[in-house]
């Protein structure tokens, strides 16, 4: 699955609406969401509200490869990120 690496390239550039270029809410808080899927293994994995995750794609992954979930989102994600700490950076402030 390469696509992983593209969609992290993304999100490390900030001019890209994704990661550290991510538009901010009315709130002025940075929401992200991701998603992958393995259509050879009929897996997926997503996660949604994620604010302090630098690659929300990456911890999609660690949801398909390392649950039996297929969708987290806002706390739960934000929890699981912690979690993964040794697989996931985590951010304070994007």
């Amino acid at each position: 699955m390469l696509g992983g690496m593209q969609v992290r390239a993304l999100e490390a550039n900030k001019i890209f609406n994704a990661g550290y270029g991510s538009v901010l809410t009315t709130k002025g808080t940075v929401e992200m969401e991701a998603c992958i899927m393995d259509g050879l293994l009929k897996e997926c994995g997503a996660v949604s509200g994620i604010s302090t995750v630098v690659h929300p794609i990456s911890l999609a992954r660690l949801v398909m490869e390392n649950t039996p979930h297929v969708y987290l989102a806002f706390d739960g994600a934000e929890a699981f990120a912690r979690e993964q700490v040794s697989f996931c950076i985590i951010c304070r402030v994007l």
